[in-house]
């Protein structure tokens, strides 16, 4: 993992993403530091559009605040790298019926992204992109804590299978941030993730995601400096992720 260079672009120059290993085969995934917002408000100014300005606004507690800009800008802060926007103002995040992020473009992106997915856990943003046609994605971020020792039973199931043994919270949290990575692919919520999905790691770091209604997902995970970061795909479905 290594940091993103730099966009062009003026006012990102001092956001720097970290790039993560699942980034490849037309999906983009990295990385933001929350701690590293220096002056969030300046920030909302420079990325978000009206619309996006106005959620921001009606959002009170000072982290959600940072977090949901964190996740905004480490998304923007891509499509800037990739050249699909000049502008991150010209382009809004908003959510579809499902409540999964959409792109809306202003004009047509030099470079078409077909998905998008958001996250954000302690000190990390997460953002994915895909530019595969027909391709629905999720990531999720998850910290490797105690914090789901309590309530292990409720989403590690006996079907979910390791490559190889892992330490108890590390196993678990890569669990938790796989089936919630396919429940924002699915657009559905933590209880169908939860109970509905079983992952089987074929080799390091490469999963199989299965719903119980047989739809399948190719997941990835990476450990980052104590944190699971993991990404579901499902081809083949249709996708409303970008207008």
């Amino acid at each position: 993992m290594t940091g993103v260079p730099r966009p062009p672009d003026g006012c990102a120059q001092d956001v720097e993403l970290v790039r993560l290993a699942l980034t490849g085969e037309g999906v983009d995934v990295a990385l933001l530091d929350v701690e590293h917002l220096a002056d969030i408000e300046s920030t909302a100014a420079r990325y978000l559009t009206p619309l996006e300005r106005e959620e921001y606004a009606g959002l009170r507690l000072e982290t959600r605040r940072r977090e949901w800009l964190a996740a905004r800008v480490c998304l923007k802060t891509m499509l800037l790298e990739r050249r699909c926007v000049s502008d991150p103002t010209r382009c809004a995040i908003v959510k579809d019926a499902a409540g999964r992020p959409r792109l809306v473009f202003a004009e047509p992106p030099a470079e078409s992204v077909h998905d998008c997915s958001l996250s954000h856990k302690g000190r990390f943003a997460c953002a994915g992109a895909s530019r595969l046609a027909a391709t629905r994605l999720g990531v999720d971020i998850e910290e490797i804590s105690p914090r789901l020792l309590r309530i292990e039973r409720a989403f590690a199931r006996d079907r979910d299978r390791p490559f190889r043994a892992r330490p108890t919270q590390e196993r678990l949290a890569l669990l938790w941030a796989l089936k919630e990575a396919c429940a924002k692919a699915v657009g559905s919520g933590l209880g169908f993730a939860m109970g509905a999905v079983s992952c089987e790691e074929a080799e390091e770091g490469r999963h199989h995601v299965r719903t119980e209604d047989g739809r399948q997902f190719r997941g990835r995970h990476v450990v980052h400096d104590g944190y699971v970061v993991a990404l579901c795909l499902t081809e083949d479905e249709p996708c409303a992720g970008v207008e």
